[in-house]
């Protein structure tokens, strides 16, 4: 950011540098800092133009697939809105092949040096599917249990004694208790009353996953900020700004929340 703002001299003024390490660790996060740009933006009668690189090197696995999921849903998430540019760079160099594949699937447009081309394989409603396909299952031991109306004190408790026992810190600790207690709570209020909680232990993280018969509609949910009149809608996007990772999939089967801390 330092070599960009040192390139645009006096221009740079009028940008806006973020760092997307800070922003994006969690990707669920970056349509909610577009949504906020574009609504400043437009408040003040200005035209926007971005810059988003999400899939950068050096990211984990399971980061880049939350980032191909953000990808799809950007035009799903901006269509009918105020006209805006968002230019959306990726190393074909350092990057894993699999990921820059996938971007031809998730842009309808290309640019490279000399070219600026609709691309034949864009995905536009690739969305529907990501986000109601099944998360793969977990690679080590699962404890599992269930949970009802008068159990979110002792889920709560559970994750964090679990959390405990893996050594995380804790801070870790407390950001998975209260995402417990939000999640719990989704699943009784609009899950159908109960819900069921795994957790296990991956090379470099420790998973906790709440799963509900409930069915996420919008893949936008808890991506945005809730209207502050809104009578609820803060528990998923509370837990999307405070974890290390989240991965929401939704379809009438049901709704699978993965929250991953990393080690």
């Amino acid at each position: 950011m330092e070599l960009l703002r040192d390139a645009l001299g006096d221009d740079g003024a009028a940008v806006s540098f973020l760092d997307m390490a800070e922003i994006g660790a969690n990707p669920a996060r970056i349509i909610g800092v577009w949504a906020a740009a574009l609504e400043q933006h437009t408040s003040a009668g200005q035209r926007l133009r971005g810059i988003g690189e999400p899939a950068f090197h050096g990211r984990r696995d399971l980061e880049f697939v939350e980032c191909q999921l953000h990808e799809q849903l950007l035009n799903h998430a901006f269509d009918g809105g105020p006209a805006w540019r968002l230019l959306c760079p990726y190393d074909e160099v350092k990057l894993p092949r699999a990921v820059v594949r996938a971007a031809l699937h998730t842009h309808p447009i290309q640019t490279t040096v000399a070219d600026r081309l609709a691309i034949d394989s864009y995905a536009r409603d690739g969305h529907v599917e990501a986000f109601a396909a099944p998360l793969p299952k977990p690679t080590d031991t699962v404890l599992r249990g269930e949970y009802g109306p008068s159990d979110v004190p002792a889920t709560r408790r559970t994750v964090a004694q679990y959390a405990r026992r893996c050594g995380l810190s804790p801070v870790q600790v407390e950001v998975l208790e209260l995402a417990a207690s939000e999640l719990a709570t989704n699943s009784i209020r609009y899950g159908g009353g109960s819900g069921t909680l795994a957790m296990w232990v991956e090379p470099d993280a420790v998973v906790v996953e709440f799963t509900d018969a409930g069915h996420l509609a919008d893949p936008l949910t808890g991506r945005l900020m809730p209207p502050l009149d809104s009578p609820g809608g803060r528990g998923l996007y509370l837990v999307h700004q405070l974890c290390d990772l989240v991965q929401v999939r939704s379809s009438p089967r049901g709704t699978t929340v993965r929250v991953i801390t990393w080690l």
